[in-house]
């Protein structure tokens, strides 16, 4: 089974023990995504090609609501292929994951766009993992 380090609001979440806090299974998956999403690409120098071009879409265009949200989905779904790439890599190796914590197919993604506020986002992303789970994660993006 695979763990990762909990974070909450960006920060490193401490336990009942006082101890860092892990998530595994749905939770992993789910921060997974959720960071995965959230991380501008080319935000982490040393991985140069980890993150989504989300940000790059959404801020400062002037375009059609519905022709934005489209161009935003299908970078987060590429963004989520990427991510189900990595997973099917570090099968390889000694490291286990469980299938709670894989991807086996995007269901969904829809990005909408607040009517009144235009720099506001309502995110759904929907996947099934590997245990055969419907894992919907809302996200709210406002630039």
């Amino acid at each position: 089974m695979s763990f990762d380090l909990k974070i909450f609001d960006g920060d490193l979440k401490l336990g009942t023990n006082r101890d860092l806090a892990t998530v595994e299974g749905v939770e992993k998956l789910t921060q997974d995504i959720l960071k995965m999403v959230s991380t501008p690409i080319g935000g982490n120098p040393y991985f140069p090609w980890y993150g989504s071009p989300i940000e790059r879409s959404l801020v400062g265009t002037a375009y059609e609501t519905q022709f934005i949200s489209n161009i935003a989905s299908n970078q987060l779904r590429t963004t989520l292929e990427m991510l189900q790439n990595m997973q099917k890599e570090q099968l390889k190796t000694p490291q286990i994951i469980t299938p709670q914590e894989q991807i086996a197919a995007i269901q969904n993604v829809s990005v909408n766009r607040n009517e009144v506020d235009p720099r506001f986002f309502i995110i759904l992303i929907t996947v099934l993992n590997k245990a055969f789970r419907r894992v919907q994660i809302p996200l709210q993006v406002s630039l």
